[in-house]
């Protein structure tokens, strides 16, 4: 078994396309992904930008968020042959692989702009939109006993790593998740790294977490 973790950027689809909005609001301008192997050590990677059909231009807030500006777009693939690079790629990828995501609004995106683009799928590709793909926000939240879904910059820091890379970049999104994949995956790992976190969190005299902490002033040394 191999693991593929995947990150997806998007961009507004503009509001005169009314009808597309009611099935997507945003479109893919980035997919990244890395290759995990049987021990969760990356062995491979993927990553394209991607042309908007949707709208003319990256939103200001968009680009800012991610440092992709229109024109690098502009020579990049639509979503549609991108999406058949990435699968390409994971056609190519000589075992069973489990994809994984750090929140289930990447498989959601796939799912609604294929649907909203009206693109169709071989039986090969098609099996990617028909397994289930990790939740591993879920997963992480649930091995530290969270009450709410956290970000992935406080999930990094909470495992006393660095976040590596630019936030919002969608291949170095992918390699920080990948590598919280790999530590809580990992038991001596995830002993290491997180037990002092999880001794920290666990409730009191039937307190809930939120109440006994606050999340945001929350910090740990590596």
């Amino acid at each position: 078994m191999k693991y593929v973790v995947i990150d997806l950027e998007m961009n507004p689809i503009a509001a005169v396309h009314t009808a597309e909005r009611e099935i997507c609001k945003l479109e893919v301008i980035e997919i990244g992904a890395v290759l995990l192997d049987e021990k969760y050590q990356e062995i491979g990677s993927f990553v394209t930008l991607v042309k908007p059909r949707l709208n003319s231009r990256i939103e200001r807030k968009y680009e800012k968020l991610t440092g992709i500006k229109t024109e690098m777009t502009e020579s990049a693939p639509y979503f549609e042959d991108a999406l058949d690079m990435f699968f390409s790629w994971c056609n190519n990828i000589p075992d069973e692989i489990q994809i994984i995501q750090w929140s289930e609004n990447d498989f959601a995106q796939f799912s609604k702009e294929i649907q909203m683009k009206k693109i169709p799928l071989s039986t090969q590709n098609q099996k990617y939109m028909t397994t289930s793909w990790l939740d591993f926000q879920a997963e992480y939240g649930h091995t530290l006993g969270l009450e709410h879904n956290i970000s992935l910059k406080d999930a990094v820091m909470y495992a006393g790593e660095d976040f590596c890379g630019r936030q919002h970049d969608a291949l170095a999104d992918a390699r920080n998740t990948a590598d919280l994949f790999s530590i809580v995956r990992d038991e001596t790992k995830c002993q290491k790294a997180l037990q002092h976190v999880i001794e920290a969190l666990k409730p009191k005299n039937n307190f809930s977490i939120g109440e006994l902490f606050d999340f945001s002033a929350f910090s740990l040394s590596a």
